[in-house]
Formats: structure tokens, C-alpha cells, sequence
């Protein structure tokens, strides 16, 4: 499977190439505004949940009681609302305490300090979004040329996923995110390439589950579905409305940090910025419209890669996996008014073949099979890759 990175022909995507940069990107710097959020519900009508969640929080009985009413009431209410009305919710609780028993004014300060507590608990389990880098599965979108790829006078690459995952260069691999102080979070050597599915509803999911067991009473029954739990919520990630459809997105995650173990929720940009290993890119589309200067650059850019590529192979013992490069041009075909792609060059092991030769042939269907070799002590052979 081939997968693929429209880029602008500006200089920072040059310099992203350049240095094989992904950066992975927040929610909130993502063009879609509803994009990367997941949907999790509050829907305890009888107050229980709220009684023993609250008990163990305040434990105040009094408090307890008028304060899960009201949230009772309220259900269902999703963890987002809850927390972005919060002041709304607060000012209700104490009318309701007020209308209801005897109220002096240490009482009120004291069922403020019990609130804050829990608005506390609340952005310390306050479900994460994460950080994404987007791929597409198709390189012949008209919408997609014009929307990510500067009007069809970008570029777009190519990339091959081994075992489903692009992996971090070896050379500059971060194998962990520092996120407080004496706290980091490990990083996976490869990044899983995951679909993005297109639906205009996402399946809400039980907000108490994100507590602490004592909290709720809440555990998994078994392992399948613990693990069912976790497919869920990752797959509200990578739910978007039907009208980005024609995007056909692959997309990496990164986790955030878990606030309630390190007391941070967030990476920097900079800590964001990965670099992936240019061997998994084989091949390059230069948009319809791409100036030729700019076509000269990345084609510098990518030739002197190429060549260090080759030098590195050469020098290693352990198995590796080699794949071609192909060049290729969009075109935006004037009778059907779709984009057409065309085959350039082909660069094997170095060398670049000779278009409309038989070797040239083999090799290039070889490469849209998604092909490549095997290296291994100095001695190669073809064979499927994962």
C-alpha cells in the first residue's frame, strides 16, 4: 500500500523534506473544527454513579445529596459540556443547596471549595485528543491537489508503510517525550498508519470509565473488553463527517500525556516535530501547475537523499528493506477534467533507468505492486514485504 503527503511548494515544506520532518499537529490546528474530538457522556439518571463518585470525593452526605440530583437531572450530558459549562452547573448546585436547607455563608464557601475539587477531578481525567499527521490513500483527487497542495502547484510524496507503520529515522529517533520533571513518556519506534472513517454521528461512550475504580465501581469484566474500550475511544479519533470523504485519509497518532500521572496533558511543538525514515519514501508527484524552478529543487533535495540512502545501504549487515523511486507528474487531463498521473523516471539502486526500457518495465511494475528488496549481509533478493 502506498500512501500519500500533499505538501505546498514553499520553503518549509522543502525544509520539511529536507530533514524528513512529520509534525503532529493538535486539534486545534486542524482545518476541520469538530475534527479529533472524542464523545464522552454522562448518563446516570438515578444519581448513583454521581452519589458514590462524589462520596468519595467530598464525603459530605449533605452536599452529595443535592449536588447528584442535579446531575441527574441533567443526564445525559457529554464530559465537554460538562466542563465548558461548568459555572453554569456550579451556580445551580448552590441554588438548589440554598433553596433546600439551611444555608449560612461558611456552608457557601465551603460547597465552593467542594466544586472547584471537583472541576479539579474533572481536567485531571478530562479525555485527550492527541496529535495527528494526515495522509491520503489517493493521489488523484482534484479537491486534494487544490486544497493541500497550494492549487496543484505542490508536490505530493509517496510513502510505502512496512508491517502497517512508518518509522522514525534511526539516526534521530526520539524513544521518549519528556512531560514533566523526573516524568516521560516512551515513543514507538514506528507510527501505525491508521483509516480515518467517514460518519456524521460518533458512538457516545460512558464518561465514568475514564475514573478511577473506587470512584464508580466501574471495571472491565475481562481483557477483550478492556481492549474493546480502548479500540473504541481511538476510533472516535479518527471518525470524521462524510463530507471530508472525498479526502480518503490514512492518518499517525500520538498519544497526549495522561494529566493525573505526570500532571501535564500537552507536548510542545517542537516536541511534536518527528523524523521518519526517508527509505519509506518511494516516489514524489509533482503537482500540475508546480513551477519548474520549484520542480528543480525538490528534485536536488531528493537526489542527494537518494545517494546518502544508497551509501547507508551499502555499509549495513542486517537485513533492510530497499524500495525504488518513481518519479511521476500530475496532469490535469482537458476532456474527462480529472487529474492524471504520469510516470517519470524510475531510480533503481541508485541508478536511473531508462523509461520505456524492459528492465525499466519490470521494474516499474514491481514498484506499483508496492515491491522492493530484501538486503541482507550484502546479498539481496525480491520477496513480498509486509
Amino acid at each position: 500500500m502506498h500512501i500519500y503527503r500533499y505538501r505546498s511548494s514553499g520553503l518549509l515544506s522543502q525544509k520539511e523534506l529536507l530533514y524528513d520532518e512529520m509534525y503532529f499537529a493538535s486539534k486545534e490546528e486542524l482545518n476541520d473544527p469538530i475534527e479529533m474530538q472524542s464523545k464522552f457522556e454522562f448518563s446516570d439518571v438515578s444519581g448513583v454513579v454521581w452519589s458514590r463518585l462524589l462520596n468519595e470525593l467530598w464525603n459530605n452526605a449533605e452536599y452529595v445529596k443535592y449536588a447528584s440530583l442535579y446531575f441527574s437531572s441533567k443526564s445525559p450530558v457529554t464530559y465537554s459540556e460538562l466542563l465548558s459549562d461548568f459555572e453554569s452547573h456550579r451556580a445551580s448546585i448552590i441554588r438548589l443547596a440554598m433553596e433546600s436547607m439551611q444555608f449560612q455563608v461558611s456552608d457557601f464557601d465551603h460547597m465552593e471549595s467542594l466544586l472547584d475539587k471537583l472541576y479539579s477531578f474533572l481536567t485531571l481525567y478530562e479525555p485527550a485528543s492527541g496529535y495527528s499527521v494526515s495522509f491520503s490513500k489517493s493521489n488523484n483527487e482534484m479537491l486534494m491537489w487544490s486544497h493541500y497542495s497550494g492549487s496543484h502547484s505542490g508536490y505530493c510524496l509517496i510513502f510505502r508503510p512496512i508491517n502497517g507503520e512508518l518509522n522514525q529515522c534511526a539516526e534521530r529517533v526520539k524513544d521518549r517525550l519528556s512531560v514533566s520533571a523526573g516524568c516521560f513518556s516512551s515513543m514507538p519506534r514506528g507510527f501505525k498508519v491508521e483509516d480515518v472513517r467517514y460518519h456524521n454521528e460518533i458512538k457516545e461512550m460512558d464518561g465514568f470509565n475514564l475514573f478511577p475504580v473506587p470512584y464508580t465501581g466501574y471495571s472491565f469484566d475481562n481483557e477483550v473488553d478492556r481492549l474493546k474500550y480502548h479500540t473504541d475511544a481511538s476510533s472516535q479519533l479518527l471518525t470524521k463527517n462524510e463530507c471530508w470523504g472525498y479526502e480518503s485519509e490514512s492518518r499517525l497518532l500520538l498519544p497526549q500525556p495522561k494529566k493525573w500521572v505526570s500532571g501535564e496533558s500537552s507536548y510542545t511543538p517542537y516536541q511534536r516535530i518527528f523524523h521518519y525514515d526517508f527509505r519509506q519514501v518511494v516516489g514524489v508527484i509533482f503537482g500540475a501547475r508546480m513551477a519548474k524552478n520549484d520542480r528543480v529543487n525538490i528534485k536536488e533535495i531528493i537526489e542527494s537523499k537518494l545517494a546518502a540512502r544508497i551509501s547507508s545501504i551499502s555499509a549495513k549487515q542486517e537485513k533492510d528493506y530497499v524500495f525504488d523511486f518513481l518519479y511521476q507528474e500530475a496532469e490535469i487531463c482537458s476532456s474527462s477534467r480529472q487529474v492524471k498521473i504520469n510516470d517519470l523516471e524510475l531510480v533503481s539502486m541508485g541508478r536511473m533507468l531508462e523509461s520505456g526500457s524492459d528492465y525499466y518495465n519490470k521494474q516499474l511494475e514491481k514498484w506499483k505492486k508496492h515491491q522492493g528488496m530484501v538486503m541482507e549481509s550484502g546479498r539481496y533478493s525480491y520477496e513480498d514485504i509486509p
